[in-house]
């Protein structure tokens, strides 16, 4: 499939069956995502795959909305950036992205589970709500230095997806020399 035939068939999917993804379909998929470019090749972006399932439905819990997907996902890799680096966060979007394709190229769905700047239900030793980062930090274990960017979850689309039309991209967002 062409990189545009790709994008065009790529959606959020939010709703999966309960087949399991093949172990070498998630290697494939993260594969992808330590193929991206990386800022000044410092490779600031680290992976954890997540395949039990229970696992996945508490991690669903780290905000209080639109995490809802991961408790009907096969896998989650939890995208995360070294806080050293000046464009973790740039490394890491781009890691999403490539593994979002690759999905979609193996016929898995996937969604983008937003959790920089997000809050968890999770309240702190201080009394104050934790951040989405360390609520995963806490039930993952991941070391002190890290940000997670995001979740990307993963299953077998449960119904059909309809690629999308370049119309619905609003083209009209695309200027060309000047704005006017």
């Amino acid at each position: 499939m062409n990189l545009f035939d790709l994008l065009s068939a790529r959606r959020s999917v939010r709703q999966y069956t309960k087949e399991p993804i093949e172990h070498d379909k998630l290697q494939q998929i993260a594969a992808a995502g330590l193929m991206t470019p990386s800022s000044k090749n410092l490779r600031s972006t680290e992976f954890l795959v997540v395949e039990d399932r229970a696992l996945i439905s508490q991690m669903a819990h780290c905000k209080p909305r639109f995490g809802e997907m991961l408790q009907q996902a096969s896998a989650a890799i939890v995208v995360l950036g070294r806080l050293e680096s000046h464009a973790w966060v740039e490394d890491a979007s781009l890691a999403m992205f490539a593994m979002m394709l690759e999905a979609q190229e193996l016929g898995i769905g996937s969604c983008w589970v937003q959790v920089r700047h997000m809050v968890s239900e999770k309240i702190g030793p201080d009394g104050k709500p934790l951040t989405s980062s360390k609520d995963l930090q806490e039930l993952l274990h991941f070391p002190e230095g890290f940000e997670v960017e995001a979740i990307l979850s993963l299953g077998y689309p449960l119904h059909p997806i309809r690629p999308r039309q370049l119309a619905d991209a609003r083209p009209f967002r695309v200027h060309w020399g000047k704005w006017e």
